[in-house]
């Protein structure tokens, strides 16, 4: 009896220990996903306060006829330096073509940027060849680190230089540190480049290889560091879990840094959890030695005591029960009212587009309303006159463009209706058509040619028809806006199959798009749009379904030009013919 009392006692123990460390360490996870947010916020926002500087000032004439004409350098030094001071930056200057420094907002400083060549640099490689840079690296002419943000400087669609802004992000830095928290930012070579941690700044997450550290010494990118490395690579490329750094073992998570090609890392002790599991192991082996006193003292109540413990364990589990029952019940509550707030947004995206339809929906209807009208002044001036055997073509007539009108309503009344949300086998063909149809108007209206290439057999998939309605609508729709300005406007719709998929592809003859709409094209209330023109919320709403669906939406741009839209459905098996 005693050896069972002890084997309990320690099993115990050994649950109370494993279970403290995984709720401690649940906890850790939850406040550093917080807290991680919480330093990728504010770093974004140090440098978004900044990144349009190069652009702005890149488009003002003083800059353009500095890099132009010989003689005005001393004008733009004196804008650079009142933007500048300003603005709040370290340093702003204009590089030539060559890489020359033009006029810089620090031109009457010891560290005068002026006269400088920071050719080598990438970012004036990345903005001399026309697109934004980025680039951490220390001051080759101060000495002092900071993040250089660059943006062309064009002349009849040529870049003819380059502005620089430089910030220097000690400020942040040292409130991190400040903050007694342990966080680091790497670059994309796995540099440490700001750091709560002063002793691990401009170390590696793992070890160079020499082409790489080759290629940072020519661009004097850490100039006078020796960049060791941590050696904790293969732990960190799980982005999230433990890694042990010089002995200390750490619960880390991390996120990449919208628009750069930095990852941040948030870092919390492991001790919290140790400390933890050390006094619940004390507390149950004190409580296990009780249990076995009581058995020693009182083994005429065991019997007793099982019973009393199996009814604590029930009661227990009864309690677990009950509680992931009011779980379940709360996560199917919050489910469906996603659910019915995505149906809101299709009803009211359908509404809006109905809107958008109604003038040529309108033109649609007013020809029938004019013939008939015109009939009907025909038919009277017929019964005027005694003509009454003609009478009958009239009516003839008049029925046909009411049939017609009522066909066009019809539509209009079918798909304004609210999805059930049962899904079952649908035709993405049929469910075209029906958007076609709708749309069929608008497309007549600006004059735009519609090319369909399908397959003759039947596209099923398990949807649900109103909302598959809507995707062609939203994306369609999308594509006419897209072509508003376009000399051709024509519409290409090519629905094929895989293995797995029914593939629907929308090819339009616009503008195409750049890759920061494209990043950004399915995020809600994003919109290129005028003010007034769209709210962001289409493709976002089609996103959703799609996904609900089961299936994938991308965009990118076709070869021919223009934009190409392409949703992947799952195909419903053995339903193709």
């Amino acid at each position: 009896m005693t050896f069972v009392g002890t084997l309990i006692s320690a099993l115990l123990v050994w649950l109370a220990v494993s279970s403290t460390g995984n709720l401690t360490i649940r906890e850790l996870e939850n406040t550093g996903q917080a807290r991680l947010a919480l330093y990728d916020s504010s770093l974004r926002a140090a440098i978004d306060r900044y990144r349009y500087l190069p652009y702005v000032v890149a488009r003002h004439h003083q800059v353009i006829e500095a890099i132009l004409k010989q003689g005005t350098a001393h004008i733009a030094n004196l804008y650079l330096q009142r933007v500048n001071e300003r603005s709040g930056a370290a340093a702003l200057y204009i590089l030539d073509r060559t890489g020359q420094t033009v006029a810089s907002s620090n031109w009457n400083t010891p560290d005068s940027f002026v006269g400088e060549d920071y050719s080598f640099r990438p970012y004036f490689n990345q903005s001399i060849a026309g697109s934004e840079g980025f680039f951490f690296g220390i001051g080759v002419t101060t000495g002092r680190a900071g993040l250089f943000i660059s943006n062309p400087i064009r002349q009849d669609g040529e870049a003819i230089g380059v502005v620089v802004v430089k910030l220097e992000l000690d400020e942040l830095e040292q409130n991190w540190q400040e903050g007694g928290e342990t966080v680091f930012v790497a670059d994309a070579d796995g540099v440490i480049t700001l750091t709560s941690r002063g002793d691990w700044k401009y170390r590696t997450v793992s070890p160079l290889s020499d082409q790489d550290r080759d290629r940072i010494v020519r661009n004097r990118q850490y100039s006078g560091r020796e960049l060791t490395s941590l050696d904790v690579g293969r732990q960190l490329a799980k982005g999230s879990g433990i890694v042990t750094i010089s002995s200390q073992r750490f619960l880390f998570d991390s996120k990449p840094i919208r628009g750069s090609d930095w990852r941040i890392y948030y870092l919390t002790s492991m001790d919290l959890v140790t400390d933890r599991q050390g006094a619940v192991m004390l507390i149950a082996i004190i409580g296990g030695g009780m249990i076995i006193l009581v058995i020693l003292f009182l083994r005429e109540r065991e019997l007793k005591l099982a019973s009393q413990r199996e009814a604590r364990e029930f009661a227990h589990i009864q309690a677990l029960n009950t509680r992931l029952e009011e779980e379940i019940t709360e996560r199917r509550r919050t489910e469906d009212e996603l659910r019915g707030t995505q149906n809101e947004l299709v009803q009211a995206g359908k509404l809006a587009a109905l809107g958008q339809m109604s003038a040529a929906i309108a033109h649609e209807i007013n020809q029938p309303i004019t013939a008939i009208r015109t009939f009907c002044a025909s038919a009277k001036l017929m019964i005027e006159r005694g003509k009454t055997e003609q009478l009958d073509q009239n009516i003839r007539q008049i029925s046909s463009l009411t049939e017609r009108m009522g066909a066009i309503t019809g539509q209009l009344k079918t798909f304004s209706r609210k999805s059930t949300g049962v899904l079952e086998p649908v035709d993405l063909k049929i469910a075209l058509d029906n958007a076609l149809q709708l749309l069929s108007p608008q497309l007549e209206s600006e004059e735009c040619t519609l090319e369909r290439h399908e397959l003759n057999t039947p596209l099923i998939v398990h949807a649900d028809l109103v909302r598959i309605e809507q995707i062609c609508v939203n994306i369609i729709r999308n594509a006419l806006d897209a072509m508003e300005s376009s000399p051709t406007k024509r519409i290409r719709i090519d629905l094929t199959t895989n293995d797995d998929d029914v593939i629907m592809r929308i090819a339009d003859t616009g503008q195409g798009m750049n890759d920061e709409t494209l990043a950004l094209l399915f995020d809600p209330f994003f919109t290129t749009k005028d003010p007034g023109q769209g709210v962001g919320l289409g493709l976002s709403v089609t996103y959703g379904i799609v996904r609900d669906f089961g299936g994938t939406i991308k965009a990118y741009n076709s070869a021919s030009g223009g934009a190409c839209f392409e949703v992947r459905l799952p195909l419903l098996k053995g339903k193709t013919t």
